[in-house]
């Protein structure tokens, strides 16, 4: 283990029960799980999904390696999960005269001390034994309101649907599963699931082989579900969603669903992933023919989106008219990259999130221009600066409390705007052709196997760095991958449609030009934000007032930069802005786009109350992990302190 990690993890290891760290069993990566003496392989999961108690409930019947004879306790990772027992399927009782059949023996169990970020060990007392493969059956049920849980019961994507979904990102799976949540873990898992009638289930890297036609929907409309992944996934690649969705085809390989009327709509908005598809394969190298299925979430997701296995899950803010040249399937992420990449450790994540993220940067310049992509690229950067000046090394960028909330979920677009940058600037350094030969060797070398950052640099210095050719230094490696912020060599992208929306922000400022003649009706979602980005607190209600009445941003924006407009009214002390802040707030669960919002409200000593009343009002339609981290955004009203 590097010097660099070992003091996180032994400051971790204070949060472990007594009775765990009496026993020796120390947490690998955030998991209690006791790795080395057992190894979980296959999970068999038979639940029934209630709307109306908002729980999962059932069994999860667990295969296990034993990998230490003398072992005398299994240890998994649970978080919020009521156990009601634990059985294991022997053949053996003490004192019997012969060999019986299997059957189930109920098996001592106990809980550690809870965590809010990692949950509880849940510990089962198992005999010494040279078995090598045993099988557990554990009866549970889940918490109504878990993080990464939620159940929509009414009004989800604005029209009455029912949808339940669970996130698995990091910490994530042992919310709905008792397991090792570690990517040390590789799991097969089989779902029999039970839900009310009429309902679709979806899960990461499962498709039904029964399906009747390629364009036909990968899971049936049915009450009883029966899925299985393909292959064996790190726990924080399991992401369940069910409820009533339809389904429309976008290719043989790829589908939309969607909470709605109709899923046409959300299906011509992605009409271009199959030529996306294409440019990145040819880019990267990646495809294995799989299947990809995008959802259109409920309006509570909390992410822009994520993505697993065979399975991509979108807010629907993304689905929004933008009038943007980048189409939508351009301007997410190459998935195909980030699964190609299986992380060793949850820290060694960023690999697979920055590869997704310059995959698209190229991409979307196939397909769109090189201007186009660069000024998403662009606006991407901007709209991170700060948080890149201060970030972690790409080393550390997934890894512990630097990943914030969700663990790198929590930090995406920074270990995506990080990891383009990274990636651009050794592209410009090497030259493109170089680059695309050795990233395509790199994906041919990885395929099959978990990666890590030491053997990923260890690549990186051997395929990329000519002692002959002096273009790229071991040392600047070291200061991308090892060191704090940003590296003052870097490649900045440079977009020509943003350069000259900084020449009118400049001009308009300075009273060269009146609000009227900005030209900005025309403007795409992008120049739109760029230019609000480059605005300050000290703009005015004035200047805003004006940008108010000639465009109307409350009305003809995207979400996105509606977001960026309030944050600017709010600070600049805009009446108009601060009443439209709200109505904005109770309608969306998008965290990325409501937490600077709350920021700006909570900042103002004569906004912070209602920034507390609109929580109070909209918390109980927002995704757990939003509501507690918007929470901790607006505090509590003084008055309570002192109670």
């Amino acid at each position: 283990m590097s010097p660099r990690r070992a003091g996180g993890i032994a400051a971790f290891a204070l949060l472990v029960s007594p009775a765990l760290s009496a026993r020796g069993v120390a947490p690998v990566e955030r998991s209690y799980a006791n790795l080395d003496a057992f190894r979980v392989t296959r999970v068999a999961l038979d639940l029934d999904a209630d709307f109306v108690a908002q729980q999962l409930r059932g069994t999860a019947v667990l295969t296990v390696r034993r990998r230490d004879p003398s072992a005398s306790h299994l240890v998994l990772d649970t978080r919020g999960l009521r156990i009601l027992e634990v059985a294991e399927l022997t053949r053996a009782t003490y004192g019997a005269p012969e060999t019986l059949a299997p059957f189930w023996v109920s098996r001592p169990f106990r809980l550690g001390v809870p965590d809010p970020t990692n949950g509880t060990a849940l510990i089962i007392d198992v005999p010494r034994r040279d078995a090598t493969q045993e099988s557990f059956r554990i009866e549970y049920e889940t918490s109504p309101h878990g993080p990464g849980l939620n159940w929509t019961t009414a009004r989800a994507g604005g029209h009455g649907a029912r949808v339940f979904y669970a996130l698995s990102q990091p910490y994530g799976a042992r919310g709905w599963i008792p397991l090792q949540d570690s990517p040390r873990a590789r799991v097969r898992v089989v779902l029999h699931l039970r839900t009310p009638s009429d309902m679709v289930a979806l899960l990461s890297d499962a498709g039904d082989p029964g399906a009747k036609s390629p364009f036909a929907p990968t899971s049936k409309r049915t009450a009883e579900h029966a899925l299985r992944t393909r292959r064996a996934l790190a726990p924080s690649q399991l992401d369940l969603v069910v409820g009533d969705l339809k389904f429309a085809p976008i290719d043989a390989r790829a589908g939309v669903y969607a909470a709605g009327w109709t899923a046409h709509g959300p299906a011509r908005a992605l009409r271009d992933y199959p030529a996306v598809r294409a440019a990145g394969d040819r880019l990267l190298g990646v495809s294995d023919g799989a299947r990809r299925d995008f959802v259109m979430m409920p309006a509570a997701f909390p992410f822009r989106a994520v993505a697993t296995p065979g399975l991509s899950l979108l807010s629907p803010t993304l689905f929004e008219r933008t009038r943007d040249p980048v189409p939508l399937a351009a301007r997410l992420p190459f998935a195909d990259a980030e699964d190609a990449l299986e992380p060793a450790t949850r820290a060694d994540a960023w690999i697979g999130w920055a590869f997704a993220a310059y995959a698209q940067s190229r991409v979307a310049a196939e397909l769109a221009g090189a201007p186009n992509a660069a000024a998403l690229d662009t606006l991407a950067y901007v709209e991170q600066r700060a948080a890149l000046a201060n970030s972690p090394p790409l080393e550390r960028l997934c890894a512990g409390r630097a990943a914030g909330p969700g663990g790198c979920a929590g930090a995406g677009r920074l270990a995506q705007a990080k990891g383009r940058l990274f990636f651009a600037t050794l592209a410009a350094s090497v030259g493109r052709a170089r680059f695309d030969e050795f990233a395509r060797r790199w994906f041919a070398a990885a395929a099959g196997r978990p990666v890590d950052t030491a053997g990923f640099e260890h690549f990186l210095a051997n395929r990329l760095i000519d002692p002959n050719r002096p273009s790229v230094r071991r040392a600047d490696l070291d200061e991308w991958l090892h060191d704090p912020g940003v590296p003052s060599a870097v490649a900045l992208p440079d977009a020509a449609p943003l350069r000259a929306v900084d020449a009118v922000r400049s001009a308009w400022l300075a009273g060269r030009v009146r609000t009227a003649a900005l030209g900005a009706r025309h403007w795409s979602e992008p120049q739109w934000r760029y230019f609000l980005e480059g605005l300050s607190a000290q703009v005015g209600a004035a200047r805003l007032a004006q940008l108010d009445a000639a465009y109307r941003p409350m009305h003809v924006l995207p979400p996105h930069a509606q977001s960026a407009w309030l944050r600017l009214a709010i600070e600049n002390r805009y009446p108009r802005g601060t009443a439209a802040a709200a109505a904005y707030l109770e309608a969306g669960g998008r965290l990325d786009l409501l937490a600077p919002i709350y920021a700006a409200l909570a900042a103002s000593p004569a906004d912070a109350a209602l920034a507390r009343r609109v929580y109070s009002h909209a918390r109980a339609g927002y995704d757990p992990l939003a509501a507690a981290r918007i929470g901790a955004i607006v505090g509590r009203d003084p008055a309570e302190r002192t109670k």
